[in-house]
């Protein structure tokens, strides 16, 4: 750990980060690391992966102890999946509407979803939840999507994914909600906890958001994956018309779920609010349509986003090395492009200098490589963005089990010989 005092810590690592997201030189890269279901965090702190999926205590205690032994500069992580269908919410409870957005091992009990596996339940106790997700629409009930959202969402999809909500008028579902209002504000209450935790240790914090393109919405929670992309060819109008009907809900989700409390000013690190987007589809589009439809409502959310003094932290989950072109028409330093497993080069030629980057530590490298390779590629990546604009963080939304502790170490001794 860092061992400045832990305000002076939080200042010096928050100023790294919002610099770079600016593309101004730093002294060197920041590191990042996002542990959300991380099975090494739970390794590393001598937990399960199940442990610390239903457990909000033991699942902070194994991030501070990780954020401890490993000084970095940011970082993210909680106990939960993204739940983004609930944010359909926000029209009757925007108070509550952030912590609806997730699905944590507790609520997964008690909605008894139909789209998450989780472990210790339908999964061995060390295995990580997955996302599965489900078909809870018919091609033919599009309509009821187009027409009213809300009443689609509440009163079709939710009673066919949530098997404790199947049948909506009855004494089961009014307790499932109860239940589930109880548990939102316990897990509420250890992100509170946790980011107390971090403050104390010299970890900055920020006002963090979240936001789906509709499109991956559709994928995720309505149609399923594999039924959505062949939509793209089977009723394409209807998928886009469904798409532009969400979008509304999208936005508005975002404006709510990054507005600071009154209580809340002056505790985050950070000046302005991140608005997290994990990108599902992206990867599995043509150029053709990935302009044609999904990068349209992605756009208009991030310029959103851009307008209101956000900054949107965009998650290009798989090769998005064949839409890279499409973030030349955001402005100029106001994002974080985060990607998996792109064409590094490419990302440099294209968006390098023009956007603030984030990954390159891939999970193989992270698993099999050695200490010594590990720095190579350090070395490699902070070489290819030379002028700044560059987060190193690991490539995928959590770090597995696998992950050895020698080549984490190896790559906080990098970073910091880059200074």
């Amino acid at each position: 750990m860092s061992e400045l005092d832990p305000r002076e810590a939080r200042r010096q690592k928050a100023d790294r980060v919002e610099r770079t997201i600016r593309l101004e030189k730093t002294d060197r890269p920041p590191l990042f690391l996002l542990l959300s279901n991380s099975g090494f965090q739970a390794r590393y702190a001598g937990y399960t992966m199940a442990e610390i999926a239903y457990d909000y205590d033991k699942f902070n205690q194994s991030l501070i102890k990780l954020s401890r032994d490993f000084d970095l500069d940011w970082t993210f992580a909680n106990a939960a999946i993204g739940n983004f269908i609930n944010h359909i919410m926000i029209d009757d409870h925007p108070e509550i509407a952030g912590f609806l957005g997730f699905l944590t091992g507790p609520i997964h009990d008690i909605l008894q979803d139909n789209y998450t596996k989780w472990p210790g339940r339908e999964l061995a106790d060390n295995d990580p939840p997955q996302f599965i997700g489900g078909k809870f629409l018919e091609i033919d009930e599009y309509d009821l999507l187009i027409d009213d959202p809300n009443a689609c969402i509440n009163e079709v999809i939710f009673p066919r994914a949530y098997q404790a909500l199947e049948k909506p008028a009855s004494g089961k579902a009014y307790g499932t909600l109860i239940k589930l209002g109880m548990e939102i504000a316990r897990f509420g209450g250890s992100l509170i906890d946790q980011g107390m935790m971090l403050k104390e240790i010299g970890y900055p914090q920020a006002l963090m958001g979240m936001c789906y393109n509709p499109y991956d919405m559709i994928a995720d929670y309505v149609r399923h994956f594999d039924n959505t992309i062949t939509d793209f060819h089977r009723v394409p109008e209807k998928i886009k018309q469904a798409a532009e009907a969400i979008l509304p809900h999208s936005l508005k989700f975002v404006e709510v779920t990054t507005a600071i409390p009154p209580e809340l000013k002056g505790a985050y690190d950070f000046e302005s609010p991140f608005v997290f987007y994990p990108l599902h589809l992206n990867e599995f589009l043509s150029p053709k349509l990935y302009q044609q439809y999904y990068w349209p409502p992605l756009k208009t959310l991030i310029e959103a986003d851009i307008k209101a003094g956000r900054i949107p932290w965009i998650f290009f989950e798989g090769d998005h090395t064949h839409h890279l072109e499409t973030l030349l028409e955001v402005p100029k330093g106001k994002i974080i492009a985060h990607f998996e497993r792109p064409d590094w080069d490419r990302v440099a030629e294209i968006v390098g200098g023009h956007q603030c980057v984030m990954g390159g530590l891939q999970p193989s490298l992270l698993i099999g490589g050695t200490p010594d390779e590990v720095k190579a590629h350090v070395g490699k990546m902070a070489a290819l963005f030379k002028d700044g604009g560059l987060i190193l963080a690991n490539a995928q939304g959590s770090l597995p089990r696998e992950v050895k502790e020698e080549n984490l170490a190896a790559v906080v001794e990098a970073v910091k010989e880059l200074a």
